[in-house]
């Protein structure tokens, strides 16, 4: 079944939120080199442009000044060909009547011609030879540009010979806020379309996942990405891989989990739904009445007690399940446990001993540890039964932790069965190593739900513990319950 995915609205796009980030975070840097520019040019560029005009109308005079010596007037027209002129410059020479010697450089309108003229005319008193005594500046705003125009008389004995103007074009603020407005726009257009395109192809991993996550199913866990980088988005699709193998395992389990289940509780079924057609079928003594009573008696107390095992486990994994914990010895746990198996010992004809029994305290929820300690010692019996005679149980210390240690001189397991023997329902009646014909010999038979190891880990489990497994084939097992004390015993 394939779930159909809900469309993500434009602005709520992860792609086009980033764009936006990506695009403010241009327009601030290009509105502040804007305004720094715009600052610069307005209050800044005339003072350095005004010093720049200076500069060289005072190396022009001086020019003219050490080329000739007297200065005529004959000699300055010629001469003036030779002043260094840039783009966007203009030089006036003027007579001392302020009409028109000599021009070059940006032509000029009549009306500017004038305008200067007049200006000059106007300032005749204020013209001197010093550089800091410059007896006019004037502007002119053109079609477009902006000139700045300095004013310096050419004397030659105190007698003005001539008067010098120059003229620089500057760019007004304006005309360069707008150059600059165009080229951000551009600039920002051209960053919206690459950055949508970026954010795209970085994101193209996410939309892989999300597309290969709505078609996978309870039923096909099997696919995977793979997705080859070595970034976040590989890092994810890596942990997503992950995911879905501990799914699949997780779904395996579950399935085999229900088969197994099923399985186990069909079977004492059918054995009751068979001794209670057979009894009503046919006439029987009351004695044969009283064993099919017995054997329904029996299957029925082992069908209850795997349904409540089920039933714990199934509260233990939704995390349901509370432990009363208080302090507990391990020694009382042991014994009690010991003498309420010995029934089942002797009926298995298996000496079940105890050894080294110190007082070692531990927190936990005394009934339960008492479960998980019977569970294992039950197990050891029933599989030694026929094979082995002894099972011994002991406790011990190493640093903090108290060890519990149940050991058989049973069949053993073998190696390729120990890493699933805590799983549910399994058994290892083959990884018991017994021949067959040991097997036809011996009456009682190893039986059990095969959820008693899973039982005695997660309760070990719960209390900070684990256990441990050693086994040989043909020699026997040795299990180990390591739990946390309360306090260092010396």
């Amino acid at each position: 079944m394939k779930y159909q995915t809900t469309r993500v609205p434009f602005f709520s796009s992860v792609r086009v939120r980033l764009t936006l980030w990506y695009l403010a975070i241009i327009s601030f840097i290009l509105f502040l080199f804007g305004g720094s520019l715009y600052a610069t040019q307005t209050f800044l560029s005339p003072s350095t442009a005004e010093s720049r005009v200076e500069t060289q109308l005072y190396q022009d005079t001086q020019y003219l000044r050490e080329t000739y010596k007297p200065l005529l007037l004959q000699h300055i027209s010629p001469l003036s060909q030779q002043l260094k002129i840039s783009q966007n410059e203009v030089v006036l020479l003027l007579r001392p009547d302020h009409t028109i010697l000599d021009k070059r450089g940006t032509p000029l309108p009549t009306d500017t011609i004038k305008l200067l003229q007049e200006r000059v005319d106007s300032n005749q008193a204020l013209f001197d030879l010093s550089l800091s005594q410059l007896s006019h500046t004037g502007n002119w705003q053109g079609n477009t540009s902006t000139y700045r125009f300095l004013v310096t008389p050419l004397l030659e004995h105190d007698a003005r010979i001539a008067t010098l103007v120059l003229g620089q074009a500057k760019e007004h603020p304006i005309q360069l806020m707008s150059i600059w407005l165009f080229h951000a726009t551009m600039g920002l257009l051209v960053a919206a379309i690459g950055g949508y395109w970026l954010a795209g192809k970085a994101l193209q991993p996410v939309k892989m996942i999300t597309r290969t996550a709505n078609e996978i199913n309870a039923t096909d866990l099997r696919r995977r990405l793979h997705l080859p980088r070595r970034d976040e988005f590989g890092e994810l699709a890596a942990t997503f891989d992950q995911m879905l193998a501990r799914l699949e395992a997780a779904f395996k389990r579950q399935n085999q989990f229900a088969a197994d289940a099923s399985h186990e509780l069909r079977t004492p079924l059918t054995i009751i739904n068979l001794e209670i057609n057979q009894a009503l079928t046919q006439s029987q003594t009351p004695e044969v009445y009283r064993n099919t009573l017995e054997r329904i008696q029996a299957e029925n107390e082992q069908m209850t007690s795997i349904v409540n095992s089920l039933l714990l486990l199934a509260r233990a994994d939704t995390g349901e399940f509370t432990f009363y914990k208080e302090e507990v010895d391990l020694s009382d746990i042991a014994l009690a446990s010991v003498e309420r198996l010995l029934p089942l010992a002797q009926q298995h004809k298996i000496n079940l001993a105890t050894g080294d029994l110190p007082e070692l305290l531990v927190e936990g929820d005394s009934e339960h540890l008492s479960r998980m300690l019977m569970n294992i010692v039950e197990n050891a019996i029933k599989y030694t039964s026929g094979v082995g005679t002894h099972v011994y149980v002991e406790l011990t210390v190493e640093k903090a932790w108290g060890i519990i240690r149940v050991q058989d001189d049973g069949p053993g397991i073998d190696n390729d069965h120990l890493p699933y023997l805590f799983d549910r329902f399994y058994r290892v009646d083959k990884a018991r190593t017994r021949s067959q014909e040991e097997r036809q010999t011996h009456v009682i038979q190893p039986g059990g739900t095969g959820l008693g190891l899973s039982i005695a880990q997660w309760i070990a489990h719960s209390h900070g513990g684990e256990v441990y497994i050693q086994s040989t084939p043909g020699e026997g097992s040795l299990f180990e319950v390591r739990l946390p004390l309360i306090a260092q015993v010396v």
